[in-house]
């Protein structure tokens, strides 16, 4: 197939970011960027952050510049406001706001990667969230017929004196009825958190038909409603106004879509009130930054995950169709996270693939309420015109149309005439309807998460519905930018068309059992185009591989050596990674399993650093101290100088030690460092100095973890197993080589 058709992208931009984010970082990290991240402005607006990072300690938020969209001399006065008011928003909440211009992202790459280490740190939003939910104390309970039984087993582990739990249900067995039957049976004020309106509207209708008794209203950026016996809430508005309540206003927190609840506005929710009970809600157990939901609740859960509620037939049957193409995705770029988009739309939207697409829903699934989730909102559009011209009933559902339109849209799916719905990303959460009985996964994705969440927009049982039938289009790819498939999501490993992939076992059998008389379900379809019989799946995923390995970065700091020595051993063929990822046209990012460091720290005579030698390795390092700069060991004189009892000093402080320093020198005519130094040259800022700090000397103490920087309170820190064990003589001993290090140093320099 030839592309004949230009295509139009419209988030270049963002695709060159999220590059240089995993040349950075690695891909495996990339999973901490949140696409996308919807938030309330400070007049109730719901909007999007390009991109947002969260840990327990800070949020930050990115924003990706295409120079027609924000230069205020090419938008109008409205939109560069709007702008203005989006970014003042995301301050007011807390948030760290960094921007970058496409013009940056092209022709300043290093530049751009350099300043994402220094305002992000080398490895960025890693750490254990260790005191979530700080005063909750809760257990594993299971659940034995479903939401009767939830709400028993809820009621029970109260009795027992557990203050939280954990529904996770695959989407349709009803969370939220369970919920709100639950807050019924507690018959305490009730406080629904959700992370946009639309899925507050959602919850409201459904407590009114479960306890419609109760006075209910809404928190949000437009209504602010304090005296309602259940209150549902956006996250946003409770956490920028939580002195607006008392912490005992509530007696159960009801989180929905809880697996975003390890943004700290979340925590600061938990840590404020002190309800009775907490419920969390979700239908992803997976976090798109990869922390486990389960975890982040403490193994607090009960577990009614897809195949669990398609066995137990609360959910439809599942089977699947695979649709083979020509399409060959091997030299598309990935990110970590997705596909290039640019690389994607230039090889999926073509006339041949789109119609392959139009002629399988003709062929196989005409009449039949179905949605094409596609590649982009172009492709969604081109789609349904297609369909359109063969009299399909079909529309698209995508960001370009007003709420208004949109639900004027999806109301004819469910209730009119409109048969097909083309969707992008719109439709991934918080909508789905039970009458869809196709979906065409014709947008290749790397997210489990997001082709999850595409799945659950047909799984509902729904009237005259034997079963959920999705037809997975399969383009060639290689091993590292494999889409998800129905079958590599369940780890399925043998492929026949048309049969249940997910379906309780009296049903699999029925079809087995016709099947071995020569006789077709009446289910079974033709096999459509391109598709085999009979076919084996590669179930392999770089993403889970990595999980257990270790990225070369890891590597340097788990042994005595510098990175440049890994670097040069491996351009060598010394060292070969266990697994490489590539990244972009001309780069890979390497991992390794941690016997096969070992095996290499013993070939080479390194010393791995472990919690046990680490002071001893730090005293090593300070004794036999490098230097071609006096660097390194003002730094340390300036962290111990100013370090409080945990090993933390202030950037700012160590800043202004520098520069005190390198200054005094010069006043008494000695020479503050070698002429093509900053302080010799002199004329430089306070961030300057910061800069040169982060970039000379902390990076090898870093690479060593001897150092590491706290970048949500601006602190250089020592390991804290190193601070912890170091004594006061220790630290004289440290003082005393540093000075003669510096004096050494300054005799050759002089001389």
């Amino acid at each position: 197939m030839n592309s004949n058709k230009a295509t139009k992208v419209n988030s270049k931009a963002e695709e060159l970011f999220i590059q240089l984010f995993c040349e950075a970082f690695g891909p495996d990290k990339a999973g901490n960027l949140y696409v996308q991240y919807p938030f309330v402005d400070i007049y109730g607006k719901n909007r999007f952050i390009d991109f947002a990072l969260e840990n327990h300690e800070m949020k930050v938020a990115i924003e990706i510049d295409g120079e027609t969209y924000h230069n205020p001399k090419k938008v109008s006065d409205t939109k560069y406001y709007d702008d203005l008011l989006k970014q003042n928003s995301l301050v007011y909440d807390g948030w760290h706001v960094y921007r970058w211009a496409y013009n940056q992202l092209a022709k300043q790459p290093e530049k751009v990667k350099d300043e994402l280490v220094t305002f992000l740190g080398e490895t960025p939003f890693l750490k254990e969230i260790d005191f979530f939910l700080p005063k909750q104390q809760g257990r594993t309970f299971e659940l034995r017929e479903y939401q009767q039984e939830a709400i028993d087993n809820l009621f029970t582990i109260r009795e027992s004196g557990d203050s939280i739990a954990l529904l996770y249900h695959a989407t349709g067995v009803g969370k939220t009825v369970t919920a709100a039957s639950d807050a019924k049976v507690v018959n305490g004020r009730t406080l629904f958190l959700v992370h946009n309106l639309k899925l507050a509207d959602q919850a409201e209708k459904t407590f009114a038909q479960i306890w419609p008794d109760v006075t209910r209203g809404y928190y949000t950026g437009v209504e602010k409603n304090l005296e309602a016996k259940v209150i549902f809430a956006t996250v946003q508005s409770v956490s920028n106004n939580l002195l607006s309540f008392e912490p005992k206003d509530f007696d159960y927190i009801i989180v929905d879509e809880c697996h975003h609840a390890a943004a700290k506005t979340y925590q600061q929710i938990f840590s404020y009130f002190e309800p009775k009970f907490i419920l969390g809600l979700t239908a992803t157990p997976e976090r798109a930054d990869g922390e486990d939901i389960l975890q982040l609740f403490q193994n607090v859960a009960h577990k009614m995950d897809l195949k669990t509620a398609v066995e137990r037939e609360i959910l439809a049957p599942i089977r699947c169709i695979r649709v083979k193409t020509d399409i060959d995705l091997t030299e598309v770029r990935i990110n970590g996270i997705k596909y290039n988009t640019q690389d994607l739309e230039s090889k999926l939207f073509i006339p041949e693939r789109n119609q392959l697409i139009v002629d399988t829903y003709l062929k196989y699934a005409k009449g039949k309420k179905t949605v094409i989730f596609c590649a982009s909102v172009n492709h969604a559009e081109e789609i349904a015109h297609l369909l359109q011209r063969q009299g399909v009933h079909a529309a698209t559902v995508s960001s370009r149309e007003n709420v208004a339109t949109r639900e004027k849209i999806l109301k004819a799916y469910d209730e009119g005439d409109t048969h097909v719905l083309c969707a992008c990303d719109l439709l991934n959460e918080g909508w789905d309807s039970p009458c869809t009985e196709i979906l065409f996964m014709a947008r290749p994705t790397m997210s489990k998460v997001i082709y999850m969440q595409q799945l659950g927009r047909g799984t509902r049982k729904y009237e005259g519905k034997e079963s959920l039938l999705v037809f997975d289009f399969v383009d060639n790819a290689n091993m590292f930018n494999m889409p998800y498939s129905l079958h590599r999501l369940l780890d399925i490993g043998q492929y026949k068309p048309n049969e249940y992939v997910l379906a309780p076992s009296h049903l699999k059998k029925l079809d087995e059992d016709m099947l071995r008389r020569g006789e077709r379900p009446d289910a079974y379809l033709d096999v459509p185009i391109d598709v085999d019989d009979y076919e084996v799946i590669d179930l392999f995923n770089w993403q889970n591989e990595v999980k257990e390995m270790k990225s070369q970065l890891e590597f340097v700091r788990m042994v005595d050596v510098q990175t440049e020595t890994i670097d040069r051993y491996v351009r060598e063929g010394k060292i070969v990674p266990d697994l490489e990822v590539p990244i972009g046209d001309t780069r890979t990012f390497n991992y390794y399993k941690e016997d096969t460091i070992k095996g290499y720290a013993k070939t080479y005579n390194w010393d791995l650093i472990t919690s046990a030698n680490i002071v001893e390795k730090f005293m090593g390092f300070i004794e036999k101290m490098d230097m071609s700069y006096s660097y390194k060991p003002v730094l340390i004189k300036a962290i111990l100088e100013y370090a409080d009892e945990r090993g933390r000093a202030d950037i700012d402080e160590v800043v202004s030690y520098f520069i005190e320093f390198y200054e005094s020198r010069k006043l008494v005519g000695l020479v503050a460092e070698k002429a093509n130094s900053l302080y010799q040259k002199g004329d430089y800022s306070s961030k300057d100095v910061e800069k040169n700090i982060l970039s000379n000397p902390f990076k090898r103490f870093a690479d060593m973890r001897f150092l590491q920087r706290n970048k949500a309170i601006n602190l250089i820190e020592f390991n804290p197993v190193i601070f912890k064990k170091l004594t006061s003589k220790d630290k004289e001993r440290i003082l005393a080589i540093c000075d003669e290090k510096l004096m050494n140093y300054y005799t050759r320099l002089e001389n």
